[in-house]
């Protein structure tokens, strides 16, 4: 088998012109094809992950045989030069290919992508909903989508907390917080705890926007309202400044989103700063590369909850590597975007999310599918 055709993506929303999902898909000379995304959907950066794509389709893909994905992948690691102390452009592209070679081997054995990584170590997948709180300022205002959320079956909703001033623009908070906003911040919380009652899950989210002082103090106040995780509360690029607010803040600290490869990961699981690793599937290196940082956490009896802030294909990949690591805790999913975000798919697994839980699908390769119906209108670039 070789691989002819790599088809690449940048898909533009009619209602959202800010979302960009970078969707690949990759032919080969015996009619199987796979398909993956870069993690770029969000921020600045998605067409130079599209371009990422291209060259390595260019330069290691056109002509390779897509079975020998280890290979691929260390050679684009090693012959890429970039790669080698590289970013989200360059990681983002390869693992967008890692998802596609994995869907062409699946649907060449016959099998879910997760049965070639050791089989299935769980039933189904616990999800928590985030996306749904832009719109909420006042504390009062919370109540009725965590009602909403209660009933859609969800048991776990993540937001940031300190994402909207309290004259309701949408910013990120200063480094050093006024009390006003940790106030607010902390309000908020409480109000979805006290909706969702005491066991409903609450994952805290900051974007590692605050400073060291804030984020403990900010995390000393919430530490009694219970949240399962406390995510980026600070700069994830300096180990020891996470470090310094785990020891200070008793809540289990999340972060991930921003860190490549086993080699970023590595100082955070051996300093064990964080309880829970989110690497991104379409960032950190694609499947293979999270089922490696997923296995070095194990030894530390670190939790895997994979960051995934994309399209549905991101979906399916994570929950590929969800379904075979022991140390999976739970899963990030949106499900109340728009409509048409969920028509790059044919078969979305947001929509079959029941009772807070995501399937497991039993469908070769990723089991899901683009929707050429609605991917004919998208601009694409073809390498051959």
């Amino acid at each position: 088998m070789k691989i002819t055709e790599v088809e690449i993506y940048e898909v533009e929303y009619k209602n959202t012109p800010n979302w960009h999902p970078v969707l690949i898909r990759i032919r080969t000379d015996e009619g199987i094809s796979g398909v993956g995304e870069v993690g770029l959907a969000y921020g600045s950066g998605g067409s130079a992950g599209a371009g990422m794509v291209k060259n390595l389709a260019e330069a290691f893909l056109i002509g390779a045989d897509p079975m020998r994905i280890e290979h691929l992948w260390d050679t684009m690691y090693r012959k890429s030069f970039w790669a080698q102390g590289g970013g989200p452009v360059v990681f983002g592209g390869m693992s967008a290919i890692d998802h596609a070679l994995w869907d062409i081997k699946g649907k060449a054995l016959g099998v879910p992508v997760y049965e070639l990584l050791g089989g299935r170590c769980h039933d189904k997948l616990l999800a928590y909903a985030n996306g749904w709180y832009h719109s909420y300022n006042h504390p009062s205002e919370w109540a009725e989508p965590i009602q909403k959320i209660m009933a859609d079956g969800f048991k776990a909703v993540k937001f940031d907390p300190f994402r909207m001033t309290p004259d309701g623009v949408l910013t990120y908070p200063k480094r050093a917080l006024d009390k006003v906003m940790e106030d607010l911040a902390v309000a908020r919380v409480a109000a979805v705890r006290e909706v969702g009652g005491p066991d409903f899950i609450i994952c805290v989210e900051v974007h590692g926007n605050l400073g060291v002082t804030s984020a403990i103090r900010a995390g000393q106040r919430l530490e009694e309202l219970n949240p399962f995780f406390y995510e980026e509360p600070v700069d994830a690029l300096n180990v020891d400044v996470m470090a310094k607010v785990a020891e200070s803040v008793n809540i289990p600290l999340a972060a991930g989103e921003r860190l490549y490869t086993r080699y970023g990961f590595r100082q955070y699981i051996e300093r064990q700063a964080l309880a829970i690793l989110q690497p991104d599937l379409g960032l950190a290196g694609g499947i293979m590369e999270v089922k490696k940082i997923a296995a070095h956490a194990e030894t530390y009896n670190i939790h895997i909850q994979p960051h995934n802030c994309a399209s549905p294909v991101m979906t399916a990949a994570s929950v590929q590597v969800d379904a075979c690591i022991p140390n999976f805790i739970i899963q990030e999913t949106f499900p109340y975007r728009p409509a048409e975000h969920y028509e790059v798919v044919l078969n979305p697994l947001e929509k079959q999310i029941v009772d807070g839980y995501l399937p497991i699908p039993t469908e070769p390769g990723l089991g899901v599918e683009l929707n050429d119906d609605f991917l004919k209108n998208q601009p694409c670039v073809r390498v051959k």
